[in-house]
């Protein structure tokens, strides 16, 4: 919900005056306003749904859950598509609006693992880490889409050119923000999550094991080993924050190269 708010705010206050924002909201055919509409169902969904689940309505939580699911889908989806112009054909693309759809699904589902690990049932790790897996290989193949577009975009010029990024002024960028961090850094941190949480699965037998030892030896084994089990929770819950740190730094950095390359050809304009 917060996260909401404040990209709902910082998409209106884009234009530089709130006022300007108010004016296209009448005009229901823009791009701005599917946008500020999308991010209010959004979050209109999101809440009801964050009510509802403190309550006991499964029926009417589960159908707010996959309307807020479906919202998280459509928003990106359509808040790339609003910067898609012929003029600039570096965003001129369905290219754009996956790039920011899939690394949207990686912060999420990264993000959801770690709540998982940090407070969730022991029950949902093993999906968490799975759909983690899956966020965190989206996230790289729609860069990986969105790298190749501008390489392949129609109109070359230099100033939009996969050799800026590849040899020029955007190189630190891109091979620092986008690949080593983006991309490479949540791939190396995951694996040793995902290799952190199968080395501390108990064996099968384990947990029935536990009670007999405490009462016979009475040394505090009970109290031993589930703080060690939370030790290693909380341990594969900072991994994951910090592959959510990567992939929040590389999209970040991504994005910068989105507007950097975005040079406009003039005579589609003038």
């Amino acid at each position: 919900m917060i996260l909401l708010a404040v990209g709902g705010c910082a998409s209106a206050l884009r234009l530089g005056h709130l006022d300007r924002a108010l004016y296209i909201l009448g005009n229901v055919s823009s791009a701005f306003s599917r946008e500020l509409f999308a991010v209010g169902f959004t979050g209109l969904m999101t809440l009801i749904y964050v009510i509802l689940s403190r309550k006991d309505y499964p029926g009417a939580t589960k159908v707010f859950g996959i309307l807020a699911a479906i919202g998280g889908i459509l928003l990106p989806l359509i808040a790339g598509a609003s910067y898609m112009m012929p003029a600039r054909p570096a965003w001129d693309s369905f290219a754009l609006p996956l790039m920011y759809l899939g690394t949207g699904i990686g912060m999420g589902f990264v993000l959801s693992a770690a709540f998982v690990y940090m407070k969730g049932d022991d029950e949902d790790k093993a999906l968490s880490l799975t759909l983690a897996t899956v966020g965190i290989i989206a996230s790289i193949v729609v860069t990986l889409v969105y790298v190749v577009w501008i390489a392949i975009a129609p109109y070359p010029d230099p100033t939009r050119s996969f050799m800026r990024l590849a040899g020029g002024d955007l190189a630190p960028a891109f091979w620092l923000g986008v690949v080593l961090v983006g991309m490479g850094g949540p791939l190396a941190v995951l694996v040793m999550a995902k290799r952190g949480a199968l080395a501390n699965e108990p064996e099968d037998g384990a947990k029935a094991a536990e009670p007999t030892v405490a009462s016979v030896d009475g040394s505090g084994t009970a109290s031993a080993a589930p703080a060690a089990a939370k030790a290693d929770k909380l341990s594969t819950a900072n991994a994951l924050l910090i592959a959510l740190d990567c992939l929040v730094v590389g999209s970040v950095v991504l994005r910068i190269i989105m507007y950097t390359v975005a040079t406009s050809v003039e005579y589609l304009i003038y």
